[in-house]
């Protein structure tokens, strides 16, 4: 059941002076064209933006994908043991490496000090010829003389 109608004026008015005039229709029909444009070109900017954003969010999150996937191979190698075992590996090799090291170092010192006490020994003998030498000319010139 309908309302009943207050205004009876709308149901009574002039449709004759309503109709819009062809120039009033041209205008509106441009007018919603040019609306209808400007709104599929908002929307064309919207869509190509909300891409964007769309193909940034997908790359962002194959990204922490793969982080995630590579952090969790790191805690399962950590949980495993395996890094631990891994250190104390290269541990036992750094010590070897380190005995073997500190020996070559005695060794040095060790060829060190010999080769200081060669040198010395090298000087103590050339004095003593530089001596002989000087006692066996004063001799030969004594001599001749």
């Amino acid at each position: 059941m309908l309302a009943p109608l207050k205004d009876r004026s709308i149901l009574e008015r002039d449709d004759a002076a309503e109709q819009p005039t062809e120039s009033d229709l041209l205008a509106e029909n441009f007018a919603l064209k040019q609306r209808l444009r400007e709104v599929r070109q908002f929307q064309k900017r919207t869509a190509t933006a909300s891409t964007c954003r769309i193909v940034a969010m997908t790359n962002e999150n194959f990204r922490l994908a793969e982080l995630n996937r590579n952090l969790q191979q790191r805690i399962d190698e950590l949980e495993s043991g395996q890094a631990i075992i891994g250190l104390g590996q290269q541990l036992m090799t750094l010590q070897q490496e380190n005995d073997e090291l500190c020996d070559a170092a005695q060794r040095v010192w060790f060829l060190d000090r010999t080769l200081c006490a060669a040198h010395h020994e090298c000087e103590r003998l050339a004095r003593e010829r530089d001596a002989a030498l000087a006692r066996l000319q004063s001799r030969t010139d004594s001599l001749m003389g």
